[in-house]
């Protein structure tokens, strides 16, 4: 009996420990309302119309980076060294995690310029040729899980959510979404970005939040399990992982 009180009181603690992360009261409106693709992903022209296709997908061996190193500059005229280095130790999680390595812009031709307008978290896809953007609002934005999400987009992780396979796992309540923002709601068809062979996975980092593009407040994004708790900005899942080791393989060791 004394055992059995134990483990409810771990299982206790341990819920504990997880619902804060998920539940900070994260304003997924910083990643929706620029009108950007998807919400919080620029595109260039080339895969706007890579899009609009549907035949190919938007980020290719060609886009990745070069040797899985990503030349940055944090600007120093809107982000703060506190956030400079809340920036680098996101950058740190998925180093950890991978050969995927951050490193001080040099002379690189292609390289990421992170900045902290006052609106916004948004980043641009992949490998673009020469200057590629990230902001992270420090009013908004500025948590770990939310700068790893926009750096997995830089390396070009698309969002989950857009699944072909999601109908299997989630809802969408198509009447609480923005007319504006139904298209960035819909299944990826073809090849748009591929998963790598990953099934689908419910506890990515890469997921739109629950009430992400709704008009009202209510939730847009429902999982037919309800145990599943989708949209969080705590850490990147095995998947995550798995899939960035997939598209990064071992490139400078």
């Amino acid at each position: 009996m004394e055992l059995h009180g134990s483990v409810s009181l771990l299982m206790l603690l341990l819920s504990a420990a997880w619902l804060p992360v998920h539940s900070k009261g994260y304003n997924y409106d910083c990643e929706t309302r620029t009108g950007n693709y998807e919400g919080d992903i620029v595109l260039t022209e080339r895969q706007e119309e890579i899009v609009i296709s549907g035949r190919d997908p938007v980020v290719t061996d060609v886009d990745k980076w070069a040797n899985n190193l990503v030349p940055y500059v944090i600007e120093a005229e809107t982000l703060t060294p506190d956030h400079a280095k809340l920036i680098r130790e996101a950058m740190t999680k998925i180093e950890d995690e991978s050969t995927v390595r951050f490193v001080p812009r040099k002379q690189d031709r292609d390289y990421l310029v992170i900045s902290g307008e006052t609106s916004g978290c948004w980043s641009t896809l992949g490998r673009n040729r020469g200057l590629n953007r990230m902001n992270i609002s420090p009013s908004e934005c500025m948590l770990e899980g939310a700068i790893v999400h926009q750096l997995l987009h830089v390396l070009g992780f698309g969002h989950v959510t857009n699944q072909q396979d999601r109908d299997f796992y989630l809802d969408v309540n198509w009447d609480h979404v923005r007319p504006e923002h139904v298209k960035s709601l819909n299944l990826h068809e073809g090849r748009i970005v591929p998963n790598y062979g990953m099934p689908f996975d419910v506890e990515s980092i890469m997921h739109f939040g629950p009430n992400h593009f709704s008009h009202n407040g209510l939730d847009t994004i429902v999982p037919k399990n309800e145990n599943h708790i989708i949209g969080h900005r705590a850490e990147m899942s095995l998947k995550d992982i798995r899939k960035l080791n997939i598209m990064y393989p071992c490139g400078y060791c």
